[in-house]
């Protein structure tokens, strides 16, 4: 990748060549579309006229050339396009089987030497000659190959079309539709690929101001710049290289990658958080709790806000500065807390002590409150939704009495929450325990310090902190 984009030294690399290639893309795809809706490109495309034709492939559209006009039947043109890849045998097969029908020579490959070209127009000519019926002799699309180049005959809706060239060839209806001859067919691709003869990928467009009276003056200025481009192009080293193609498919993709890395590192970025349509009533309501002040100062609460991880910050900071877990003892202390690191949306109701009860109401009160103050500043929060996600009181009554130092298997049976969730429960709250304990040292507060250690060393026991399940009791 590092040398594709510095292939030639000194001069223009592939990825100034791929944007240029890119602008230039969107301009002409703007101004083809203006100009195939125009009334004055319909007179140009008429029978021999040279087109370029949509494919699946952007950098891969079809030369192609009009066989046959919209009628008062059938809305959509005909035309004989040449296709960079071979089609396959079974396609080759069912061509010249409908060809050996008609009486003309099998599909195959068909390179007419140098010194018989003169001969082939002479056939042609011949052919031409013959006034057709206007007869359809196959059934499109209709594929093969000739002179080691596929072929298509298919319907064109004037919306496909992607480009009307200023060349025109002479080509026979009569021999590609209703003949059906391999030599006409031979002819044509033959003429197709001469026009690529002088390095060009497609010949020339018509030129919208001059010949098809374009008038708008914003395409103009867009036809304008896109002929300034492709000039740029021309110039530049890479336009002849023969693995052009290639390349440019690479630099799509490390274009690609490039932007989605920009992407992630402004979304990480002080700027993009500046953006962000809620950040200034974020700023307000941590102003309106004091974790910060006018100056955006980060105050004691705000510090206290920073040691919360297990639990949502705002909820725990306040529920510490309201003193919510003086009045409870360590049991019911780290009970209460594991509404923070609880996951479980919908378990069986608990049975809570009248004090355990209480302090759950206090909480959860907290929680509302600090929702309708976020969505009182244009916060996209509901204030029952947020108290809900984030308390969740589940493990209330088994937290309680594991730290009590009921046994495990007592504790399993208050509730239908699986073992394993509550294992992972009890030991996260181990580390809210620590939070809380840190939190507390910022405010000075030793009371809580203490007991939140003691709540720690309550629930740290026996099978939910064993080393592995495997040894434990040997």
């Amino acid at each position: 990748m590092f040398l594709l984009f510095r292939c030639i030294k000194g001069e223009p690399t592939i990825e100034e060549y791929y944007d240029l290639y890119s602008e230039a893309e969107t301009y002409n795809n703007q101004i083809s579309e203006a100009i195939l809706q125009s009334p004055s490109a319909q007179q140009f495309l008429n029978r021999g006229r040279v087109v370029i034709v949509k494919s699946e492939s952007a950098q891969d559209h079809l030369l192609g050339v009009v066989v046959k006009t919209p009628s008062p039947s059938n809305k959509t043109y005909i035309v004989f396009v040449i296709k960079p890849e071979m089609p396959s045998l079974m396609q080759s097969a069912s061509s010249g089987a409908m060809q050996n029908k008609s009486g003309s020579f099998d599909q195959g490959y068909f390179v007419m030497p140098k010194s018989r070209r003169g001969l082939l127009d002479e056939y042609s000519t011949s052919v031409s000659a013959r006034k057709g019926k206007g007869i359809i002799n196959i059934t499109m699309p209709y594929c093969g190959s000739a002179s080691g180049m596929g072929y298509e005959v298919r319907e064109v809706d004037s919306k496909e079309f992607l480009c009307i060239c200023s060349t025109k060839i002479k080509i026979d209806p009569v021999g590609l539709l209703e003949d059906v001859s391999s030599s006409v067919y031979s002819k044509t691709v033959q003429l197709l690929v001469d026009l690529k003869s002088d390095g060009n990928k497609y010949p020339p467009a018509l030129d919208p101001v001059k010949e098809l009276k374009l008038r708008d003056v914003k395409l103009v200025a867009k036809y304008q710049k896109w002929t300034r481009l492709l000039e740029k192009m021309s110039q530049n080293q890479c336009h002849g290289c023969i693995k052009l193609e290639e390349h440019l498919k690479l630099a799509k993709e490390i274009k690609k990658h490039e932007e989605e890395v920009y992407a992630l590192q402004f979304q990480m970025s002080d700027e993009a958080l500046k953006q962000m349509p809620d950040f200034q009533g974020r700023i307000d309501v941590l102003k309106k709790i004091e974790c910060i002040d006018e100056d955006l100062v980060v105050q004691m609460k705000g510090r206290v806000a920073c040691e919360m991880n297990s639990g949502e910050e705002l909820i725990c900071t306040e529920c510490l500065f309201e003193n919510q877990m003086d009045e409870l003892e360590p049991e019911e202390a780290v009970a209460i807390m594991s509404a923070f690191v609880f996951q479980q949306r919908n378990t069986s109701e608990p049975s809570l002590t009248p004090k355990l009860a209480e302090a759950k109401q206090r909480l959860y009160k907290t929680a509302l409150r600090l929702g309708e103050l976020q969505a009182q500043f244009n916060l996209p929060i509901n204030p029952a939704e947020y108290a809900q996600e984030n308390l969740k009181f589940g493990l209330v009554e088994v937290v309680y009495e594991w730290a009590k130092g009921t046994p495990f298997a007592e504790i399993c049976e208050l509730t239908d929450v699986p073992e394993g969730l509550i294992v992972r429960t009890i030991v996260r709250l181990d580390e809210t325990c620590r939070e809380f304990k840190n939190a507390a040292a910022i405010m000075g507060n030793s009371a809580i310090c203490k007991k939140m250690e003691i709540a720690s060393n309550a629930i740290k026991r026996d099978i939910v902190f064993a080393a592995s399940l495997y040894i434990t009791g040997v």
